[in-house]
């Protein structure tokens, strides 16, 4: 036994029509792109999955398109699931960071907008954005608790790139916040 009081579980199995969160991460960095330098020609990033759908989700709804670099093992479920909204998808034959490399080579020869959810020297912006806008999520969950008169004694983030736990480090770790939970 766990001996624990309560359990809440944030279901994002249909996020704008998704099966995942992703779409709140691109989605706003590509608003807060446009917003800063104006509309791109295209979009293009590199995914193993719902980073890439969610993207050319982003781009269909603005009338964008899109180009999303597979790795070589990416399941053909996930990759139909891309060109489903609307993507080119090109596989790359090399691993997740070869499949970077190309968009990012990609975007600098066509003028596209990159969007990965990844960062590197001089590469900082968009992804800070991306975890900005997984920053809703959390907020959601605070507004959701409160309604039930509840603040959270821990929150459990699942660590993959890592996007999603830096953004919840950001919200619950704001200097203005006066209950903070332990994070895990």
């Amino acid at each position: 036994e766990l001996g624990l009081g309560q359990v809440y579980v944030k279901d994002e199995s249909n996020r704008l029509g998704l099966p995942a969160f992703k779409v709140l991460g691109g989605s706003y960095a590509v608003h807060r792109a446009v917003t800063a330098h104006g509309r791109p020609t295209a979009l293009v990033t590199a995914t193993d999955g719902n980073h890439g759908r969610a993207l050319a989700r982003t781009g269909r709804l603005l009338d964008l398109p899109v180009r999303v670099f597979v790795p070589a093992g990416v399941h053909p479920v996930a990759i139909a699931a891309i060109e489903d909204e609307g993507a080119d998808v090109v596989g790359t034959g090399g691993d997740y960071d070869a499949a970077v490399a190309q968009a990012r080579d990609e975007a600098a020869a066509s003028g596209a907008l990159l969007v990965q959810d990844t960062a590197w020297p001089g590469y900082e912006q968009i992804p800070a954005w991306i975890v900005h806008g997984y920053t809703t999520l959390f907020g959601e969950i605070d507004d959701q608790l409160d309604a039930l008169g509840r603040r959270p004694d821990a929150v459990l983030v699942p660590v993959g790139v890592g996007s999603l736990a830096e953004a919840a480090l950001h919200h619950y770790r704001s200097p203005t916040r006066r209950h903070r939970p332990a994070l895990v």
